[in-house]
């Protein structure tokens, strides 16, 4: 599980986020001056009706997130938006996809 200090509160305030749209979510992301990186995870009911498999879907991502937050760069709020395509998706391809994109914005040390 993701440690508190490492989730986006709810109430995070967001002055000019960059997108950057992947196959199966959309990232924003902007600078919070802190000394880590805080994330934050939302997939609708559009998505899927059924809280399990919407669960779940965050569960596989979260866990991806926390295998490489040391490799993450610190000082960043990202926001994960997920998309129909990422319900059902294995643990190992969300992670490449998330490793490829943060790799493009420099967002890896």
């Amino acid at each position: 599980m993701l440690k508190r200090k490492y989730r986006l509160p709810v109430r995070a305030k967001v002055s000019r986020p960059s997108s950057h749209r992947s196959l199966t979510f959309l990232l924003k992301t902007y600078k919070n001056n802190l000394a880590f990186s805080r994330f934050g995870f939302v997939i609708s009911k559009k998505i899927d009706k059924r809280a399990v498999i919407r669960n779940r879907t965050k569960r596989v991502i979260r866990s991806c997130i926390e295998e490489m937050l040391p490799k993450i760069e610190n000082g960043y709020d990202m926001l994960f938006i997920l998309q129909k395509n990422a319900v059902g998706q294995k643990r190992e391809a969300f992670y490449n996809e998330i490793e490829k994109l943060f790799k493009d914005l420099n967002l890896m040390k």
